[in-house]
C-alpha cells in the first residue's frame, strides 16, 4: 500500500497548484434540487441514483475542505447554458462531474462529451468509457475474452427473443437485472430465481411490458466486495472492501437490493478479515486488469462476487463511483489513516491529465 499512500500524498500538492488555476463546478443530481426547466418536460432518471441532501453536502464539503472554491449545478442543461454564456477563453472551470440524469443509456456521457468539446477539464472517465461501463452484457463478454472471470450471461429482447437463441439451462440459479442501471436499481430478493418455464415467462412478460431488454446472469453465492481504484500512469487498487448485510459478511444468497442501496442499509469491512491473502491479491490484480482493459481514467471502482472456492466474478464497473462518507472509497481512505477530503484532492489531481 506504500505506493498508493505516496501517490495520494503527492496528489495533495498537485491539487494545491490546481486550485490557483481553477474553481470547481460541482455538477450533481439530488433528490430535492434537480427540477424540470421552465416547465419543460424532461425525462428524469429514477432518483435512486440521485444524491440525498446529506450525501451532496458531504461531497460539497469534501471538495471545499480540499481547499477549492466550489460552485454547484443540479441540472446538466443549466450547466451547459451557463458555460455557453461565457467567453471560451475566460473559462477557468474544472468540472467535478457526478451527473446521471435522464432515462437513456448514454445519460452519464453528456457532460464528459460536452466538456471535451469545450476543452474543460473534468473528473472521471471520458464519454466512451462512461457509456461502455454501463453496458453490462457488452463489457461482460469483452472481458470474458480477456480471461476475466464473469458470470454466465444471457439477454432477452422484447422484439427478438433470446439473444443468439441462448438461454439458461433448466434449474440454473440466476439473477435478473436491468440492462443499463446502477445503484442496485431494479434488484430485490425476488430477482434471484431458478430458471424454469415459469421464470422464463416472467422474464418475457417483464421485458415486453417495459419494452426493454433484460439481463439474466448466473447467480454467484458467497461474498461481495468493491475495489476502489486510483488511476494515474497505471491503475492502483486500494484494499478490497467487503459488503455486509444484516451483520453478515458471507452473504450466501443475499444481495445489495435497491432498497438497501437507497437507505444505505449495509455496511463495509476489510475483505482480508475473511479471505486469504492470495485471494485478496488476485482480486486486486483483476480489478487493475479490468481498469486497463476498459480504459478507466483518474478513478473508478470494480465490484465482485466471490464464490465459496475463492473465485472472484466481475459484477459491475463504476466509472464515477460514490465517494460519500458511506462508500467503499471513504472506508478505504480511512483505513489508510487519511482524511475524507483527501479523496477529492486525489480525484481532481488525477483528472488534471498530468502524469505522476
Amino acid at each position: 500500500m506504500n505506493d498508493i499512500e505516496n501517490l495520494i500524498i503527492n496528489l495533495r500538492s498537485v491539487a494545491a497548484q490546481l486550485k490557483l488555476k481553477y474553481h470547481i463546478s460541482l455538477l450533481s443530481n439530488t433528490r430535492s434540487n434537480t427540477r424540470e426547466l421552465n416547465n419543460s418536460l424532461i425525462n428524469y432518471s429514477t432518483n435512486n441514483e440521485f444524491f440525498n441532501d446529506k450525501e451532496f453536502d458531504e461531497v460539497f464539503e469534501g471538495i471545499k475542505d480540499a481547499d477549492f472554491f466550489v460552485e454547484t449545478f443540479f441540472n446538466e442543461i443549466e450547466f451547459i447554458l451557463e458555460v455557453l454564456k461565457q467567453s471560451y477563453f475566460k473559462n477557468k472551470r474544472f468540472v467535478y462531474n457526478l451527473s446521471r440524469n435522464g432515462q437513456h443509456i448514454g445519460k452519464k456521457s453528456l457532460i464528459p462529451s460536452f466538456c471535451d468539446l469545450m476543452s474543460i477539464p473534468y473528473s472521471g472517465s471520458d464519454a466512451l468509457v462512461i457509456s461502455f461501463s454501463r453496458a453490462k452484457y457488452i463489457y461482460t463478454k469483452y472481458l470474458e475474452v480477456h480471461n476475466v472471470k464473469v458470470p454466465d450471461s444471457w439477454v432477452y429482447d422484447p422484439s427478438n427473443g433470446w439473444l443468439a437463441e441462448n438461454k439458461p439451462k433448466l434449474d440454473t440459479k440466476i439473477i435478473i437485472k436491468p440492462m443499463h442501471e446502477s445503484a442496485s436499481i431494479g434488484l430485490s430478493e425476488t430477482s434471484i430465481k431458478l430458471f424454469d418455464s415459469s421464470t422464463e415467462l416472467e422474464i418475457i412478460n417483464d421485458s415486453k411490458e417495459k419494452n426493454s431488454p433484460i439481463l439474466v446472469q448466473q447467480f454467484i453465492e458467497g461474498y461481495e466486495c468493491e475495489v476502489p481504484l486510483l488511476i494515474s500512469s497505471r491503475p492502483y487498487a486500494l484494499n478490497p472492501i467487503g459488503i455486509s448485510i444484516n451483520g453478515e459478511n458471507h452473504l450466501k444468497q443475499s444481495i445489495l437490493t435497491s432498497d438497501c442501496s437507497f437507505n444505505d442499509d449495509y455496511n463495509f469491512y476489510s475483505l482480508d478479515k475473511e479471505l486469504s491473502g492470495s485471494v485478496i491479491e488476485k482480486v486486486r490484480e483483476t480489478a487493475i486488469d479490468i481498469a486497463q482493459l476498459v480504459g478507466l481514467r483518474s478513478y473508478g471502482r470494480v465490484d465482485f462476487r466471490i464464490d465459496n472456492q475463492g473465485d472472484a466474478y466481475l459484477m459491475d464497473i463504476a466509472a464515477s463511483p460514490y465517494t460519500t462518507k458511506h462508500s467503499s472509497f471513504a472506508y478505504a481512505y480511512n483505513q489508510l489513516g487519511l482524511e475524507y477530503h483527501d479523496i477529492y484532492s486525489s480525484i481532481i489531481g488525477l483528472s488534471s491529465k498530468t502524469d505522476y
